[in-house]
């Protein structure tokens, strides 16, 4: 033993002698460690949250060549759409109190909400909602399987698909619009609103072929992780109603006709303002028609569970119009797109901005199996999104009535048509933590390419819905009838939240198990506890051996 160590300290003591190489490669790698440290601490400087998809750095807003393509994390994606969401609803603002201004809660203006229905749910039904959250996931796979130029082949199917079958619906809606709107939109209305409702829908039915075709736009740069344009084009859209607007303003007797044709210039607008990005992309458009394509059929397998939940939540629309074109207050759906309006302010900031941020990321770890990161990102995120929304509600409810006075009450909007409103907004105040939710919720199952989950849970919540509003005209007398409608909202939504809640967890928790992170994380926490018992620690033992248990060479 004594001659076994005097070598073995013989040794120890001539390697540590340095020479002069040994000196100079010392000293190299100490600067360069250095400058490494330096760097990580600059860049821990513009950090103010960690992790790599929910990091804020402030330089990432710097502006700077190639701002436009410049990709975003979580957190940068979110407070990116949140200035943009605060920017549209703000021009929005102006311009609902320059349309209340003129047209208050009269006929017209019945009309003029009436005929967005029919449009609004053609859009969401082919595109919209429907298509963002089928397409992105697939995209993102077929670029990380195939290569870019099977994505932009895909990205060509899609849209010629989109454009046929939106030219096609729209043919249809026009043909009959009279039809849809006097039977199904407002029956309760009289023949006149009843037919300017059906000219203003016949107009309107070019919106979703332009929005339809922008909406691809929208999912291949919100897919790369890039927000700026697709933020911006959301504040861009009110440009065009605003300036519809003025021109009632100013010429009178272009009447209703002017923010209706505004609709379809601030359509334009907002698909213009993305084409840049595309561009800088590298889009190769090709005119190709092979419904046979796998990418395609995978596509349309999402879309169309996605296109019949957005189709049962427009029926959950339609009931509302149906059901306030028979309330005794001729001004009723008026005063509730007003309350939609101002309530949709947070819901816009918590639920759709983190939204829109959070599905791309959700969809990459559900493509690369990190279905624990998945769980992780969605708790942190849901939850803080849901808390956000609680001191929310509570001051739509206190402050209501004194913000619709100062914004609202001007012109042709009376008094009678601000308290109408502020009924309305009190009702949907309640289901404002449960609407934000339940969108979130529903993007985990989007990532995960299930469409039929929230297809079910809508089902269930417009079942809810209508139960609620029946019961509520049963209970609610004089001006509070108008509450049963949005207390139906409410209702169904806080329901349909809580039952994706328990689904997608449900769903997760057996997902885990498939995680390969996960078994490596239950492998560490074996070999820390056995070392606990044995008196070594975790990293005596081989990760690569087979066996576990096995200790390293010279570790005896």
């Amino acid at each position: 033993m004594l001659i076994y160590y005097n070598l073995r300290h013989a040794i120890s003591h001539k390697s540590s002698r340095p020479t002069q190489t040994s000196m100079n490669v010392d000293e190299n790698m100490s600067v360069t460690s250095d400058k490494a440290l330096i760097q990580k601490k600059k860049n821990s400087s513009n950090m103010i949250l960690g992790g790599r998809i929910f990091r804020f750095k402030v330089s990432s807003f710097r502006l700077a060549e190639g701002f436009s393509l410049r990709r975003f994390s979580i957190m940068e994606a979110t407070v990116l759409l949140i200035l943009a969401f605060i920017a549209s609803r703000g021009l929005g603002i102006l311009r609902q109190t320059i349309f209340n201004m003129l047209f208050g809660t009269g006929p017209e203006a019945n009309a003029f909400y009436a005929a967005s229905r029919l449009p609004d749910t053609l859009f969401n039904l082919i595109a919209g909602g429907a298509l963002t959250t089928a397409f992105i996931p697939v995209f993102l796979s077929q670029e990380k399987e195939y290569g870019k130029q099977k994505a932009w082949r895909l990205t060509s199917l899609v849209f010629n698909v989109m454009l046929v079958s939106l030219t096609l619906l729209i043919l249809i809606g026009e043909f009959l619009a009279p039809d849809i709107v006097n039977n199904f939109v407002v029956p309760g209305y009289a023949p006149s609103d009843r037919a300017l409702a059906v000219s203003l829908t016949r107009i309107m039915l070019l919106q979703p072929l332009i929005l339809g075709l922008g909406t691809i736009i929208t999912s291949i740069l919100n897919g790369k992780r890039q927000f700026l344009l697709p933020a911006l084009s959301i504040a861009v859209y009110n440009f065009g109603l605003i300036g519809g607007l003025l021109v009632s303003l100013a010429i009178p007797k272009v009447g209703i006709y002017g923010p209706t044709f505004g609709v379809l210039a601030a359509a334009i607008c907002q698909v213009a303002v993305q084409v840049p990005a595309l561009v800088k992309q590298g889009i190769r458009y090709s005119f190709v028609w092979d419904i046979k394509d796998q990418g395609l059929r995978e596509v349309m397998r999402l879309v169309v569970p996605n296109a019949l939940t957005v189709g049962v939540v427009s029926i959950g629309a339609f009931i509302d119009t149906i059901f306030a074109s028979y309330l005794p207050d001729s001004a009723s759906l008026s005063a509730i797109h007003n309350a939609q309006l101002l309530y949709a302010f947070p819901i816009a900031l918590v639920s759709q901005a983190v939204g829109q941020a959070l599905l791309p990321h959700l969809a990459t770890q559900a493509n690369m199996g990190q279905y624990v990161r998945l769980r992780h990102t969605a708790v942190k995120v849901m939850g803080i999104s849901v808390i956000l929304t609680l001191p929310a509600a509570l001051l739509l409810w206190l402050l209501g009535k004194p913000v619709i006075h100062l914004l609202f009450q001007h012109g042709a909007f009376t008094k009678h048509s601000s308290d109408l409103t502020n009924l309305a907004l009190i009702g949907y105040a309640l289901g404002l933590p449960g609407i934000a939710a339940g969108d979130l919720i529903a993007r985990g199952f989007f990532a995960l390419k299930d469409t039929k989950t929230p297809l079910f849970t809508n089902i269930f919540a417009v079942a809810i819905r209508f139960g609620i509003i029946v019961l509520s005209l049963q209970i609610l007398k004089g001006s509070f009838v108008i509450l049963s409608i949005p207390l139906g909202t409410a209702v169904s939504a806080t329901a349909e939240a809580v039952l994706l809640y328990l689904l997608l967890f449900l769903r997760l928790n057996v997902e885990v198990k498939n995680d390969k992170g996960m078994e490596r994380l239950r492998r560490r926490q074996f070999l820390k506890k056995r070392s606990l018992h044995q008196g070594k620690g975790p990293d005596d033992y081989s990760n690569e051996n087979k066996d576990p248990y096995v200790p390293k060479e010279g570790k005896t």
